[in-house]
This record gives C-alpha cells, sequence and structure tokens, in this order.
C-alpha cells in the first residue's frame, strides 16, 4: 500500500488541509491512503511539531512519505527541502521541523512555480513534490544533494542527573493533559522520584507507576510515546503542574 502522512499546524476549520490532499492526488498514483497525523500542532510551534514527528516515526513504514508544514517563514528565503531517515522521506520547509530526526541523505527543493502562492508552498510546493517522491523516489537524483548538516536543527534541552534526581525538560502537554518529558525509559531505568520541583518553586509529591488506573495523585511513568510522563487518573497533570513545553523540572529521587 502506497502511504502518505500529512502533519500542519492548518486545523479542520478552513480547507487549507483538503485542498493539500486535492494536490497530492493530483500526481500520487493510483491506491495512495493520505493518513493524517494531525493537524492540530499549536500555530507555528516548530518545536512541537517536530516533536511529532520524532514521535510517530518508528510508526511510519519505509517506503513512505511524510509532508510537514508548519512554516511561519513561508515566502521567505527559507529553503525546501526533502530528508531521508531510515527509508522514510520527508518533505517540508528546513527551520526545525526535522531537527530531531537522524537524517541519512537531504536534497534541496526548487523554487515553486512562478504562479504559486506565496503564501502556501503546503498545497503548491510541498503536496506535489511529496506525491511524486512516492511514486518516483529516484526523482531526488535530479535535485541539489546537501549535507544533513546544515538543515536548522531542533534545540532541546536533554535530561540531566545528579545525586539528587533527574532535571528534565517538558516535552508536551497531550490532550489528555497528559506531562510528556524528555527522558527515556531507559535512563529513568529504576529511578523512584518523591516529588516534583516547579519552576516557581512549588513542590508536589509524586508516585512511580506502571499505567494510569492503579494509583491516585500524580503518577510518573513510561508513555506509549518512548518519552517518561507525569499523569493524574481521570485528571490532568498540567493543571495540577502549571507547566508548559519548555519548561524545566527537577524530580527528586527517593531515598526509601
Amino acid at each position: 500500500m502506497r502511504l502518505i502522512f500529512l502533519l500542519t499546524d492548518f486545523g479542520t476549520s478552513d480547507t487549507y488541509v483538503a485542498q493539500m490532499k486535492a494536490a497530492v492526488l493530483r500526481t500520487a498514483p493510483v491506491g495512495t491512503s493520505i493518513v493524517d497525523l494531525t493537524h492540530d500542532i499549536e500555530a507555528g510551534s516548530v518545536m512541537e511539531g517536530a516533536f511529532h514527528l520524532y514521535v510517530s516515526r518508528h510508526v511510519i513504514s519505509p517506503g513512505s512519505v511524510v509532508v510537514a508544514v508548519v512554516d511561519p517563514g513561508v515566502g521567505t528565503e527559507r529553503q525546501g527541502v526533502v530528508c531521508e531517515v531510515d527509508g522514510i522521506y520527508y518533505v517540508g520547509p528546513d527551520n526545525g521541523l526535522f531537527g530531531l530526526l537522524r537524517i541519512k541523505r537531504a536534497w534541496k527543493l526548487q523554487r515553486p512555480p512562478a504562479e504559486s502562492s506565496t503564501t502556501f508552498h503546503g498545497r503548491d510546493l510541498f503536496a506535489p513534490a511529496g506525491a511524486r517522491l512516492l511514486f518516483n523516489p529516484g526523482w531526488v537524483n535530479s535535485l541539489e544533494s546537501i549535507d544533513p548538516g546544515i538543515l536548522v536543527s531542533s534545540e532541546i534541552r536533554l535530561s540531566e542527573e545528579d545525586e539528587e534526581g533527574f532535571h528534565v525538560t517538558v516535552a508536551h502537554i497531550d490532550r489528555f493533559g497528559n506531562v510528556v518529558l524528555w527522558l527515556s525509559p531507559a535512563d529513568a531505568d529504576g529511578f523512584h522520584p518523591s516529588e516534583i520541583r516547579l519552576p516557581e518553586g512549588g513542590i508536589v509529591p509524586v508516585t512511580r507507576t506502571r499505567t494510569y488506573g492503579n494509583r491516585q495523585g500524580l503518577l510518573f511513568l513510561a508513555g506509549s510515546q518512548g518519552c517518561m510522563e507525569l499523569a493524574v487518573s481521570c485528571g490532568r497533570a498540567s493543571s495540577i503542574l502549571g507547566v508548559s513545553a519548555g519548561d524545566r523540572i527537577f524530580l527528586k529521587r527517593s531515598f526509601r
């Protein structure tokens, strides 16, 4: 099955996503299926888009194409690119959106046709390029190859461990209010926190667990996206903690 994935900050109240899909289907081979990763990225939040591309990378099969558009610099001199990661092609703007992926090869897209919109490269440049790649991956050989090392990176502050515990960054708040952390289950193996120290000085007790439903209070557990997270059974951890993506918190080690 031929699959093309879309990720944008367009939402669904306008026809922008539908116009991108129409542009894909004009070029894509018969039988192409379009999968929506999400269109609810916060408007202009390149870092949130990068997070979702990073955590979804393992469920996308080699040979697929991902067209990602979170592009506050649309129409400027920022370049459009094709990136290859483990047999998956990513198409979109070079603004850090692909900066968390381990890119093996990259190519520079040509500018869109002169008659194209200067404010909708998702429809006029990236969607057609993604569709073309789906049926002819060799098309990239006609593009200018570029060093992946010159692509715009996504800067995240990784976890830091000391004898007292972990300093970690909030990666994402999901729709359930779970606080996803830039801390891997492997790094947190055997670690049991007793409390969370918040940026403004607050302290909240926390318990390590395996699931959402078997404990009360604030929970620390391995989430489904390959990151540790903070959650509350039938509640919103983000409301209790008052944190946002990018905030730095401290998980104090339990010595009991």
